[in-house]
């Protein structure tokens, strides 16, 4: 008898993989499957149980979704959201900067779904932090039709914007050159032609934007400090106790303390919540949360021994 393959499981699977860029060795081990029982199911040709497979993938796949939903509701994310909202009804920049893992990314993903129509969101790597491809980003989020050269192209988008209540937010925005940074920021000034008001400008990142607009690499960027509203530093120092009780509510309705105590402390740590949620998830995998194995599958993942709360 043929065996029957979801097709929508298998292609989430690859686009996790990929999406979160690890192994299929390293996604197997997520899922308590072995390296290759997930390569044969992936290519459809498992000799043991596909429902079997397909029911450990869906586990996984609902603990991911709620961990997910849990960290846009954490104190951090939360006031992510605020300070985005902030930088739309002042039509100002909004610098939000501070340790990876934390929730910025999270809590400017779940402004951007809820206000699809007056926020837009770009992630700017090293390869695109020049004015000409940091521009190009924005004008295809926007569907602003690309233009020959960077001065029509910045026309278009003011064009586009002014007037307007938009929120632009620029994750990783320390990859941005000074030149990308000046034209972006130029957004949020009212335009002296038509007198239409600019819009907000959110830039989210490592502590490196920050410090470099306060001019301490380079003084040109210090006449961007200025035109700064607001800044907002996160830290896993911050992290409180209720976010873990947000993250983790099964361990927070057992009342298992020691247990929360610990994803506390990995939150605290350079790992932060992201490297928290992923030790959780994968403990979960292989339905075990106490204390011990969350113990066990930190020094797995090599996370290591961390310091007391």
């Amino acid at each position: 008898m043929e065996k029957t393959y979801n097709p929508a499981l298998i292609q989430r699977t690859q686009r996790y993989m990929e999406t979160h860029s690890i192994s299929q060795n390293q996604f197997a081990a997520k899922v308590n499957l072995s390296s290759a029982a997930l390569s044969s199911y992936l290519n459809q040709k498992y000799k043991g149980s596909v429902e079997a497979v397909e029911r450990q993938l869906s586990e996984f796949f609902k603990l991911d979704e709620e961990a997910e939903a849990a960290a846009e509701k954490t104190s951090i994310s939360e006031d992510v959201c605020q300070s985005i909202r902030f930088a739309q009804l002042e039509h100002c920049m909004v610098v939000l900067h501070g340790d990876a893992g934390v929730g910025k990314s999270k809590g400017a993903q779940k402004f951007l779904r809820d206000h699809p129509t007056n926020a837009v969101g770009i992630s700017i790597t090293p390869s695109t932090g020049t004015l000409n491809g940091s521009i190009k980003l924005l004008a295809r989020a926007l569907r602003v039709p690309e233009c020959r050269n960077k001065m029509d192209q910045m026309m278009a988008l003011r064009s586009r914007l002014d007037g307007t209540n938009w929120v632009i937010v620029i994750d990783e925005a320390q990859h941005l050159k000074y030149a990308a940074l000046e034209e972006i920021r130029s957004l949020t000034d009212d335009n002296p032609m038509t007198g239409e008001h600019g819009v907000g400008v959110v830039l989210i990142g490592n502590s490196e934007v920050y410090s470099r607009l306060q001019g301490r690499q380079q003084a040109q960027f210090a006449q961007l400090f200025s035109r700064i509203r607001m800044q907002r530093e996160y830290t896993t120092r911050k992290v409180k106790e209720d976010d873990v009780r947000k993250l983790f509510p099964v361990l927070a309705e057992q009342d298992a303390r020691k247990e929360m105590d610990f994803l506390l402390s990995v939150c605290r740590s350079p790992w932060g919540i992201r490297g928290a949620m992923n030790l959780y998830t994968n403990a979960a995998s292989a339905n075990d949360v106490s204390y011990e194995n969350l113990c066990r599958m930190a020094a797995h993942m090599g996370i290591g021994m961390l310091g007391a709360v």
